[in-house]
């Protein structure tokens, strides 16, 4: 029994006779009434029975009716499956990212991913951007994406640098460093810093402050939240703040280093480095971050 004999039953069930069948398939009239016939011999029992000018299942034909659309299913995605491998795609990613870029803008490129590559599942994992590294040389995930260090290794043989990133500091309009003409280190030191915190081996410890008076979160959103509410300053990439500017919900303090770049890179593991999925993935992340950086 062929699979492509199951479609052809199926068709003609669908359409009720081999001529509106062998129309749907492109084949023949005989070609469609042929391989129906080595179906119903290799089964040893008939499958239709005619009435008038259509063809009505039999007792057996229905029975048999679901489990044949069943298989010519699984059959589908048993050859979608290997089209996918042979493709070059991965089957499975595990990513790491941080949040620089907008919720909203990783939805939609994994929308578009998912359509792209149907086959490919995918694990999404949110961590600090000091974590991104580890997570990829342990082996927890095969790519990370985001404002990661630079790596000093020569170990990592597939880090890619996507694009630079503008890093603004910045508080909200009514914050008193918002309200000076000119922002001196000591204004800051004297104001908290809501600052990035992430785990390392003595646990969770925050991203190089600028004062001892900080607020860590492990989260550039929450950071940004906590900065709009008055919390105090912080260090954030253009693209997340983009909206937030606009609408005047934060303000860039008047300081010389006020603005800054950070590279937003991607780490391949040497299992997924070349693959198919992480290369659109790469790509797409640069060509939205080349003018919104």
């Amino acid at each position: 029994m062929k699979t492509s004999q199951i479609r052809t039953f199926l068709a003609v069930v669908q359409n009720g006779s081999v001529a509106a069948a062998a129309r749907e398939l492109n084949r023949s009239r005989t070609t469609v009434s042929t391989v129906l016939a080595a179906l119903e011999d290799e089964l040893g029992v008939a499958l239709f029975e005619r009435s008038g000018n259509r063809l009505e299942l039999t007792t057996i034909g229905q029975s048999i009716l679901t489990d044949c659309r069943r298989l010519d299913q699984v059959a589908g995605q048993i050859m979608a499956r290997c089209q996918h491998h042979l493709s070059g795609a991965e089957s499975v990613l595990r990513i790491a990212r941080d949040d620089s870029i907008p919720e909203e803008i990783w939805r939609d490129i994994l929308r578009r991913l998912k359509q792209r590559f149907p086959k490919t599942s995918l694990s999404v994992y949110l961590a600090p951007p000091r974590e991104l590294t580890s997570l990829v040389s342990n082996q927890a995930v095969d790519v990370a994406y985001g404002l990661m260090p630079e790596l000093l290794s020569e170990g990592y043989q597939w880090f890619r640098e996507l694009a630079d990133v503008r890093m603004l500091t910045v508080a909200a309009p009514e914050h008193p460093l918002s309200q000076l003409k000119r922002v001196g280190q000591d204004d800051l030191i004297g104001h908290t810093e809501v600052t990035l915190a992430y785990m390392d081996e003595s646990g969770l410890v925050a991203e190089s402050p600028e004062t001892a008076n900080y607020l860590a979160f492990t989260q550039y959103e929450l950071i940004r939240d906590a900065v709009i509410e008055g919390a105090g300053w912080a260090d954030l990439p253009l693209p997340l703040i983009a909206e937030a500017l606009r609408k005047e919900q934060l303000k860039t303090i008047h300081h010389r280093s006020a603005q800054w770049w950070k590279v937003f890179s991607a780490l391949e593991s040497e299992q997924a480095q070349g693959g198919a999925v992480v290369g659109w993935l790469a790509n797409e992340l640069e060509a939205y971050l080349e003018p919104h950086a």
